[in-house]
């Protein structure tokens, strides 16, 4: 087997296979795993087939794993698990002290194997934007950047920093979150509010809807823990999936005021 960083020929593969699973792949992902954190992407080979694809982003002190993928007539023959071990291996390399990952039902039983425990329920929640008004920053992205850090209890400033180039930060009381355009669809991600205040939180998604334009979705993937659905399914969302959230870790982890991820998923 062979590993190895991604070509043009295997990006386009990897956005088709993506597609066939229904997987959305989001334009800052996109952008983001095409030129900072290509180092961080792979492909496997075998006897110079295209098997299957995972990455694994690495912050200061945790990695990510994610978009581990491989073409439904290559399951079974043990490349899924090949290519977890690696990105684990290559995580592990800068000692970090946890890694994180995201799991479907089939998935779980494989990374429980391997150590990693559910510590919360990823749910996907989405609606359609009303308005497209002008998407002005509320806060500096040092803001941003300081209660992200508070709340995963790390800094991981290159990932919001870069997110940021194109987004905009909204806020509403303590309660903030980076607005990401996109081609097929939005998200909003991170969303981080330490009191966790409903009015707030409320008025929040308001205003990312209303600086949404029309015929776009916006999408959120939110921990079950932040205790959001009912302000969810009031500002017009509905969920639409769930996958758990897992970690890998000595220590015991919490998560202070995360109410949705950064990425659709795959790094954190």
């Amino acid at each position: 087997m062979q590993f190895r960083l991604l070509t043009e020929e295997d990006w386009r593969q990897f956005m088709c296979w993506a597609a066939q699973e229904n997987w959305r792949v989001s334009f800052q992902e996109q952008r983001l795993l095409q030129s900072l954190w290509r180092p961080y992407f792979f492909a496997l080979y075998k006897e110079g087939v295209l098997r299957g694809f995972v990455s694994a982003v690495a912050y200061k002190e945790s990695g990510w794993i994610g978009n581990l993928l491989v073409p439904e007539k290559e399951r079974g023959k043990g490349f899924g698990s090949a290519l977890f071990d690696y990105a684990l291996q290559f995580l592990q390399k800068a000692t970090p002290t946890r890694v994180w990952l995201t799991a479907s039902a089939a998935g779980q039983p494989i990374y429980e194997r391997r150590g990693f425990k559910v510590i919360d329920r990823i749910d996907r929640w989405a609606t359609g934007g009303q308005g497209g008004l002008p998407a002005e920053a509320d806060a500096p992205v040092a803001d941003l950047v300081a209660l992200d850090t508070v709340c995963w209890g790390e800094s991981r400033s290159p990932l919001i920093n870069a997110l940021s180039d194109d987004g905009s930060i909204s806020r509403a009381g303590k309660s903030m979150g980076l607005l990401q355009p996109g081609v097929d669809a939005w998200q909003f991600g991170p969303w981080l509010s330490p009191d966790r205040n409903v009015v707030d939180n409320r008025k929040l998604l308001q205003l990312v809807v209303s600086r949404t334009p029309p015929g776009k979705d916006l999408l959120v993937d939110v921990l079950h823990s932040s205790e959001m659905e009912l302000v969810l399914r009031t500002s017009g969302f509905e969920r639409r999936g769930s996958n758990q959230l897992m970690v890998l870790s000595d220590e015991p982890v919490s998560l202070n005021g995360v109410m949705a991820l950064a990425s659709l998923g795959s790094i954190g």
